[in-house]
């Protein structure tokens, strides 16, 4: 299961480790590296009148909702979904009252024999297995929340439990996993928004909640941070937009025709986030390039130093980064204040 848009709780982090300088600078607009990264530069005009054309078709065959042109692009669950919920309290599904998990099987041969994911099927909490409970949205969808406490149970969430000591908190989109509904831009917001519901209710202060978006789930995580208090903010490979994410810029681009309709604009969000804002991105990502994370490290009214991975792509930056990884997300969360006491309590109500 690939959840990308989790919120971290910066609990108890010990700063032993020393403070890094941004060792990999930008390039300039326009300039490519030797990784070949598609940089976000200007099209031919032609070029863009035919992108804006066919949105325009697109946008009139989904209502006129941007939000659904953009979960056309942005988003694809498998099906059939990756995992499916087991029972909640005694023999009755999870409800309002009963929102406890108590299980998951997987719908996939090789995760089910992956002993890394064995752990899912039982959801007590206990001997670093997560705990699981059914979040439910403002927009009435039920969404799976796992609460990992250190070390936690997954390799990549194992090793920032073991690495920085943190929680972590994973919030599965809508129209994945276990989740109701479809993933449409309004309903992963109010995923999001649950989360940190959910944080708060785990009992972490908002000054000791840090979000953080990977890719697509750096909307998400704008559009809360700019509207709750939080501690900081870290995007991985994000998108500065939306439609950025489509097409360039240049005259007729639909980032300037349809610049009112932009889903997920981080470019616009990121600016109202008093947090400070750490981007980690990929110097040779070809799905996003790197100039929208340098637009949003740029756009933050608090930007904490970025780091540029040199020769990393979209989906391979933790395998390229290794040991700087964790070494400059140590860095980012040292500078958050860590005078409240340590640990949340432990709520009898995570155990399924």
């Amino acid at each position: 299961m690939a959840v990308q848009d989790a919120s971290i709780n910066a609990e108890d982090l010990e700063t032993s480790m020393h403070v890094l300088g941004n060792a990999h600078a930008p390039v300039g607009p326009g300039e490519h590296h030797d990784g070949g990264a598609r940089e976000y530069v200007d099209q031919p005009c032609c070029t863009n009148c035919l992108i804006s054309t066919a949105l325009a078709v697109i946008l009139c065959r989904k209502r006129c909702d941007p939000g659904r042109v953009v979960s056309e692009f942005a988003f694809f669950p498998p099906d059939p979904p990756t995992y499916a919920l087991g029972k909640g309290d005694g023999d009755a599904p999870p409800t309002v009252a009963q929102p406890g998990v108590s299980s998951l099987r997987f719908n996939y041969r090789e995760l089910d024999g992956d002993p890394h994911f064995a752990r899912f099927r039982t959801l007590d909490g206990a001997h670093g297995r997560p705990s699981c409970r059914l979040l439910f949205t403002r927009r009435k969808q039920r969404i799976p929340c796992f609460f990992f406490e250190r070390p936690g149970a997954l390799p990549t969430y194992s090793a920032f439990g073991r690495r920085l000591r943190v929680h972590v908190l994973a919030v599965e989109y809508n129209g994945y996993g276990g989740a109701d509904g479809s993933a449409t831009v309004r309903d992963v917001e109010a995923d999001a928004a649950a989360g940190y519901d959910e944080a708060l209710r785990l009992g972490f202060a908002p000054d000791r909640v840090v979000l953080y978006g990977q890719s697509v789930g750096s909307g998400p995580a704008c559009w809360l941070a700019s509207r709750k208090p939080v501690a900081g903010v870290v995007l991985h490979s994000p998108i500065a937009s939306g439609i950025r994410a489509l097409a360039g810029g240049g005259a007729c681009s639909p980032v300037h025709v349809y610049a009112c309709l932009d889903p997920f604009n981080n470019l616009r969000e990121v600016a109202k986030i008093d947090a400070p804002v750490f981007v980690i991105h990929g110097t040779a990502d070809e799905e996003i390039p790197c100039a929208h994370g340098r637009m949003l490290a740029d756009r933050a009214k608090i930007s904490h130093a970025p780091y540029w991975v040199e020769g990393a792509g979209h989906n391979n930056l933790l395998e390229i980064a290794h040991e700087d990884y964790f070494l400059r997300l140590a860095d980012f969360l040292a500078t958050i204040p860590q005078d409240d006491p340590p640990g949340p309590p432990r709520p009898e109500t995570m155990s399924a």
